[in-house]
């Protein structure tokens, strides 16, 4: 008897080994040791709430975005910068073709969306669009605007959204079906197409960045970036919403302050407090981080404007649904503005094929293969932002990019 119990015990130690060697195997295929964090989070930290505290509060900056470092650039599959002639054109078979946009299945319970996407109701009317003072002429002149009633989102919309969106209709965004994205990389002070870059995996290095991975767990609460307009177009449509207007963009962040410069007022800060994550420091050399945050923040992490909206300011830019036109105030209708026709807007081609408006120049990269491609107003600036590179954060600010590409600090909020 003794002799079997021996036996017996000896057989299920060897058992458990062997499961535990197993779930060993298992977890370090999942996340090697020292596999690239894009989020420098750990898997079991605690998830961010887009409810999260806006009180300023002195704390070390967190590194939440992107390492900038050169271990993001090395794989030689993921993380790759592509040369001109590497990088693969719009042409690329879209794989969403099968639905057209009339015909794409819309969201079954918008319900569960609005308790995680509250909109503010705005009562709409008249008020000063622009700015004289700016040195951007795209800015100019100051005009009157009436706008009607609208909805739009309190917060951009998150990766919690987007991830809702992409499980009930199965979409895949410009960047996936590309296969890279735009990412900023501060040691060359460039913007470069980064390979495996799109919004389950904002800096192209990580691979195991999945919908139910540790990683992108900690990221629901972040805005979700690497969306081109297309694809923001293509929530919308879902959601039963749409891309606000530049006009009522301006409004909404404006919070019926007058000619307020910042969507909480003139001043930067107040009693040491920032209001916004932006780019401190002098771009791209050097960013203190002071405002806490050294990339992308949750949603709701600093204070609201007076109508109650987040984010409106930094953090990140946001699609609008206008054409750009850098002379369309000029000409613009006062009555619920739209934006320039197509024939109006500009393309890449007439901006001179480049990337980014900084103090009043058009600076960048080329993007062979789209030159033909429609600009799309972006506003509110971003993580990037710096007061020396035209300081986007400001309510008056207006920036472009083509409408099929994606940014990693790129994203949209709705409107209805």
């Amino acid at each position: 008897m003794q002799h079997t119990s021996i036996k017996l015990f000896a057989w299920l130690a060897l058992l458990v080994a062997v499961v535990g060697i197993a779930w060993y195997q298992i977890v370090l295929t999942l996340h090697p040791i020292g596999a690239p964090n894009p989020l420098n989070i750990h898997p079991s930290s605690p998830l961010p709430s887009s409810s999260a505290t806006w009180e300023t509060q002195q704390r070390e900056p967190r590194q939440t975005q992107i390492d900038f470092g050169d271990t993001n650039i090395v794989s030689a599959e993921r993380g790759e910068m592509l040369t001109p002639e590497e990088m693969p054109t719009l042409g690329t078979p879209n794989r969403n073709r099968s639905h057209a946009p009339e015909t794409r299945p819309t969201i079954a319970e918008r319900f569960r969306l609005d308790d995680i996407a509250p909109m503010k109701a705005l009562p709409g009317g008249t008020f000063r669009m622009g700015s004289d003072t700016a040195p951007e002429k795209d800015q100019r002149p100051v005009h009157q605007v009436r706008l009607a009633p609208f909805k739009i989102d309190i917060y951009p919309v998150t990766n919690r959204q987007f991830q809702m969106f992409v499980r009930e209709t199965h979409y895949e965004t410009t960047a996936e079906r590309l296969g890279w994205s735009f990412v900023f990389y501060s040691q060359r002070n460039a913007w470069v197409r980064m390979v495996g870059a799109h919004w389950r995996n904002p800096s192209g290095t990580n691979p195991y960045t999945e919908l139910g991975s540790g990683a992108m767990l900690a990221m629901l609460d972040l805005p979700v970036v690497h969306v081109s307009w297309d694809d923001a177009q293509a929530f919308c449509r879902w959601a039963g919403k749409r891309l606000p207007t530049e006009a009522e963009w301006e409004y909404a962040a404006k919070g019926g302050l007058l000619d307020a410069l910042y969507p909480w007022g003139n001043q930067r800060m107040a009693d040491g407090k920032y209001f916004a994550n932006y780019w401190q420091g002098r771009f791209p050399d050097e960013n203190t981080g002071a405002d806490g945050f050294l990339g992308l923040a949750p949603v709701g992490s600093f204070p609201p404007n007076r109508y109650g909206l987040f984010d409106v300011g930094g953090n990140v830019w946001e699609w609008c649904g206008d054409r750009y036109g850098a002379n369309y105030y000029q000409f613009g209708t006062v009555d619920n503005p739209a934006g320039p026709s197509a024939e109006e807007g500009e393309t890449v081609a007439i901006a001179r094929r480049t990337l980014r408006k900084e103090l009043g120049q058009y600076v960048g990269e080329t993007m062979g293969g789209v030159d033909t491609a429609a600009l799309r107003v972006i506003r509110g600036g971003s993580f990037l932002s710096a007061e020396n590179s035209d300081a986007g954060y400001r309510t008056t600010a207006r920036g472009s990019q083509p409408q099929p590409l994606s940014f990693q600090d790129v994203g949209f909020r709705c409107a209805e």
